[in-house]
């Protein structure tokens, strides 16, 4: 399973965010999300919404020489350590204090989803 989006519906709310960060640490804070909008420029650019893709091969462990780590995927905090952050492809664990944010699809009922107004995210298989 992994978050689908769709760009063209996104109109950048943050509430995805929100409903993240509250979730997962009891506070609105938007850096303690797993799922993170980026902006678009101006007028001409949608907005994109960046989460973990929930890869076969998860590359973010290869600095440790893993393959995958069921445990580890199953985690909202990660340690932040060796280069995880940087051997993601999709650039989509994002750093918060000490920790790396991953997204553990709120065990398989992603309140992000949820909570979308506009119907910008999906659960597929």
């Amino acid at each position: 399973m992994r978050v689908k989006i769709d760009r063209t519906k996104c109109t950048g709310c943050l509430i995805c965010e929100i409903t993240c960060s509250l979730v997962h640490t009891g506070q609105v804070q938007r850096e303690a999300s797993a799922i993170r909008v980026k902006f678009g420029h101006l007028d001409h650019d949608l907005h994109q919404p960046v989460v973990c893709r929930q890869c076969k091969k998860m590359m973010c462990l290869k600095s440790e020489d893993k393959k995958t780590d069921e445990d580890l995927k199953q985690r909202f905090f990660w340690k932040s350590g060796n280069n995880r952050k940087n051997d993601c492809a999709f650039n989509a664990l994002f750093a918060c204090g000490e920790q790396l944010i991953h997204c553990d699809l709120c065990h398989g009922e992603p309140e992000c989803i949820k909570s979308c107004p506009t119907g910008a995210l999906s659960l597929s298989a």
